[in-house]
């Protein structure tokens, strides 16, 4: 792929980009709120943000088209977002109401939406990868010009599914967008004690498929990037790895509290933030100006307060439910 010039964001229409922000500040606002909840013990499960790491979904996400599928892994806040799924849904969902995605069965991180192409997440976070190099290849079958983008952080790059579906959709020329998202740690095991090649882009090459980095907190480069990536697997389909760099600013989930990760490697990406750096690309390239811009982030905190209270109010599943929508037996 070319190297994105930085006239080419002018390309991009205004809406486009204020969606791709907006979609980030969401996230980061709807996660900051619900870890106020889950130390609150008010969630009944994990949770797992995705805070620092917010420009890889929506970049992504926002350069695809109606009929695409998309595989979220556990910090895909703002993969749901960026398809369609509203804040309001998502506070149901982990809050276990009766009107959230899962009806109220889970209070994590397993919804999804197929509507809008988004498979609900399987905690075997490998086994994600399998499903949308299926699908699309499903998709292509009927008829439809899909392409997938399956997310992956680097912990499960070292899962036989990883291995399996990557291997499956290079051969089969599957348009499929393998995405690590690499945070620097599985857990709270560091690259170094994962794997021994340099970058694990460098595993392309190994699956005879074209290998792709990319700077994971870089909003605007990486939109940039997806749409002609998305363009071109539409033209001549196959598999692609592409490596996002980025950092997760919390602990693996809110039950971990990150002392394991050097204080100088947080502070190192803390200035690398995606929001606060689309947010000034935005004001350079003369897209939007501040005024517009924290008018936007007023309004996505009116969203999300409102979507928060709307969810509190209402009702969990009632028990005599539970064998609804479940398989019959004997």
């Amino acid at each position: 792929m070319k190297q994105q010039d930085k006239n080419d964001i002018q390309s991009v229409d205004k809406a486009a980009w204020l969606g791709i922000l907006r979609c980030m500040m969401l996230a980061r606002l709807t996660e900051e709120r619900l870890v106020r909840l889950y130390h609150q013990g008010r969630i009944f499960g994990g949770v797992y943000t995705g805070i620092g790491q917010e420009a890889i979904g929506a970049a992504t996400t926002l350069a695809c088209a109606d009929h695409d599928l998309f595989a979220p892994c556990i910090r895909g806040m703002t993969v749901h977002i960026g398809r369609g799924m509203s804040v309001l849904d998502i506070f149901r969902q982990y809050l276990g109401r009766v009107t959230g995605p899962t009806r109220g069965r889970d209070g994590n991180v397993h919804y999804g939406n197929p509507k809008r192409g988004v498979f609900a997440m399987i905690s075997h976070l490998g086994a994600m990868l399998p499903v949308v190099a299926g699908a699309v290849m499903a998709a292509r079958r009927l008829g439809r010009n899909a392409v997938g983008f399956a997310y992956i952080g680097d912990g499960a790059t070292s899962t036989g599914d990883f291995h399996e579906a990557v291997n499956f959709a290079a051969v089969f020329d599957a348009p499929v967008i393998f995405l690590i998202e690499n945070n620097k740690y599985a857990y709270s095991t560091p690259n170094s004690e994962q794997y021994r090649c340099a970058h694990l882009v460098d595993r392309a090459k190994g699956y005879g498929i074209e290998g792709i980095s990319a700077d994971g907190n870089d909003a605007v480069a990486l939109h940039l990037l997806a749409r002609e990536l998305v363009a071109d697997l539409r033209r001549k389909p196959r598999a692609v790895l592409l490596e996002c760099d980025t950092m997760r600013m919390r602990g693996h989930g809110e039950h971990d509290d990150f002392s394991y990760v050097p204080r100088s490697l947080i502070d190192e990406y803390a200035k690398r933030d995606p929001i606060k750096s689309c947010w000034e690309r935005l004001v350079a390239a003369k897209i939007a100006t501040r005024e517009e811009l924290d008018k936007l982030e007023h309004e996505c905190r009116d969203e999300v307060n409102e979507a928060y209270h709307q969810a509190l109010s209402e009702p969990p599943p009632v028990p005599s439910t539970l064998l609804e929508g479940v398989y019959a037996g004997d």
